[in-house]
């Protein structure tokens, strides 16, 4: 009888027993699932007995405890490789864009200095000195068509002087000639009249 009644004890002690631990089974899932990690250490820390100085936690909660971690760890990995893998296409992105940058950057440089500079003779030069050297040529060649144009004029004075000068000694010259054929007509009578007086008679 007595053998019977520390069955009977025993067998509602383990039911006790086990349904207390699947109750507490039960609790850690439950409470797992909206705690976070420390929430879940301090839970575990608060539902586990005292053993002297010891900690005497339940297998279930430390296993769910585990696999809440495990899976929090994985999760935190895959969020660090996602954002590891996100920075390194922003780094690509990065040097593509600072790539293109240098390119614009050059040819906005290019199109400046072709645009400040001009060609003259297969030799670029600025634009400031192009002009420079235009307004340079054109001054210059302005001084020589005032040198050409003054000494085309006075050219053209002195050939209308000289023309003038020529006429004078032309008219001159035929002047001279008249009197000179009338003095030579005058001594021819005088000559002819001078043999005809001292003709001998005969």
């Amino acid at each position: 009888m007595k053998r019977a009644f520390s069955k009977y004890l025993f067998f509602c002690l383990f039911l006790t027993v086990s349904s207390g631990l699947s109750a507490q089974t039960t609790s850690f899932k439950s409470a797992f699932d909206t705690l976070s990690i420390q929430e879940q250490f301090d839970f575990l820390y608060k539902r586990s007995n005292t053993y002297e100085q010891y900690k005497v936690m339940s297998i279930s909660g430390y296993m769910d405890l585990k696999a809440n971690l495990i899976d929090s760890v994985s999760m935190y990995q895959q969020d660090a490789n996602s954002h590891i893998q996100e920075i390194n296409t922003l780094k690509e992105n990065l040097i593509a864009t600072n790539t293109q940058i240098e390119k614009l950057e050059k040819e906005l440089n290019d199109t400046k200095n072709s645009k400040d500079s001009m060609s003259l003779l297969g030799i670029e030069v600025s634009k400031a000195s192009y002009n420079a050297i235009m307004w340079g040529l054109i001054i210059g060649l302005a001084v020589v068509a005032l040198v050409l144009f003054s000494l085309y004029k006075r050219g053209h004075q002195v050939v209308k002087e000289t023309k003038t000068r020529l006429g004078e000694v032309q008219e001159d010259l035929e002047s001279l000639r008249k009197n000179a054929l009338v003095r030579e007509q005058k001594l021819a009578r005088e000559l002819m009249d001078y043999k005809l007086k001292h003709k001998p008679n005969r």
